[in-house]
């Protein structure tokens, strides 16, 4: 579950908090939206609160942000047995920020080390940092390694890093952020409404087992796969030969030692090397999250749509409570439409150089002098 919050442009301003996740074909599914005041102690712990008591606490949940300190306080005090992770892209930002100097160095292999899947892998990259800045690896230990690294995850984050899921979704509702308050809300519920429906749609569409994103990742692994020899160790493990390198697969559990069959939950090249030999077939090694059934039943229960304001029957109780603007006062200001991007987003800027302008001498019409400097 990602979560992340957005600045609201009306003239109350006030924040928008949304919780995200992925379904089986990689596709965005809102699970929750909220408008607060701030992303505050206060307004997030109501937040989590909201969600604990529709969601609960599943098996293998895991919670992802931006480092901000409302949200990290809100899930100590409401999920404090749930993991919390880190965005990868946002911890780089600081680092790039707290380690300028060898910051082009450091971006490839801090890429590498939050995504290896072996710890010789992890161990040895992280040896390779601490030879550019020494500093880099204990300010990541001492965010601790199982928030930011997909090795040392104390459950599986199914290739979610970052937090780009909500950066979409911040993106879709950019242009609504300026309206009033209800306006806002009914646009996220005709969004999340339309997304649904077009993802179920094309799961009804779909002829394979498994979602398009993870039929296509084991095309590409079975590629692979041709170029590697296997051979059985017992009936239950086998060795893989890649060029020089070897690998163990246990297809009864779903391990190899690349590491990423079970991490990915999807057959490695070197698993569908073995499923191969054994003429077997890939799709029953892979998560059932991914299957064509469970992304149907994933958007079983539709949105339902908003009636008209007209017909809607709201209790006496609260057409009587009045309720009063928030406290604030607007900036002078434009307000600002895109997000501010850090250092490490930004695109680097060819210099145009101009040519050098030729200076010449107007009396004697010779390039390459002035007034000054002619000897004519």
């Amino acid at each position: 579950m990602l979560v992340d919050g957005s600045f609201l442009k009306a003239a109350y301003k006030g924040t928008i908090l949304t919780a995200c996740t992925q379904d089986g074909a990689g596709k965005i599914l809102p699970l929750a939206y909220a408008i607060v005041d701030s992303e505050n102690n206060k307004s997030g712990k109501w937040f989590f609160i909201q969600l604990n008591g529709v969601f609960g606490v599943q098996e293998g949940i895991c919670i992802v942000s931006d480092r901000h300190e409302g949200i990290l306080n809100a899930i100590a005090a409401v999920y404090p047995e749930v993991p919390h992770c880190f965005c990868t892209f946002h911890l780089w930002g600081n680092i790039s920020d707290q380690f300028k100097k060898h910051k082009d160095q450091l971006h490839d292999l801090f890429c590498v080390v939050a995504n290896a899947c072996t710890i010789q892998k992890f161990e040895y990259f992280m040896m390779e940092i601490s030879k550019i800045d020494e500093r880099v690896p204990g300010y990541l230990h001492e965010i601790g390694y199982e928030r930011w690294s997909m090795l040392h995850s104390k459950v599986k984050r199914s290739m979610v890093m970052t937090l780009n899921i909500t950066e979409s979704l911040n993106s879709s509702n950019k242009h609504a952020r300026d309206m009033p308050i209800m306006r806002v809300l009914e646009f996220m519920t005709n969004l999340i409404q339309q997304w649904n429906y077009h993802s179920r749609k094309k799961a009804m569409k779909s002829s394979t087992a498994l979602s398009k994103k993870f039929d296509k990742l084991i095309g590409v692994n079975l590629l692979a796969a041709q170029k590697m020899t296997v051979k059985p160790a017992t009936d239950k493990l086998y060795t893989v030969f890649e060029g020089v390198k070897r690998n163990i697969v246990c297809l009864e559990h779903g391990i190899c030692s690349c590491g990423r069959f079970q991490m990915d939950e999807v057959p490695c090249p070197h698993a569908l090397a073995v499923i191969k030999l054994n003429k077997l077939t890939p799709t029953d090694y892979c998560s059932f999250y991914y299957r064509r059934n469970h992304i149907l039943e994933t958007y079983e229960t539709p949105v339902y749509s908003i009636p008209d304001e007209s017909t809607w029957v709201i209790p006496r109780k609260v057409l009587e409570n009045v309720v009063l603007p928030p406290k604030g006062r607007r900036n002078a200001v434009r307000l600002r439409k895109k997000r501010l991007q850090p250092s490490s987003e930004k695109a680097k800027k060819k210099r145009k150089f101009s040519k050098k302008r030729k200076f010449s001498f107007s009396v004697c019409g010779q390039d390459g002098h002035s007034r000054k400097t002619c000897g004519n």
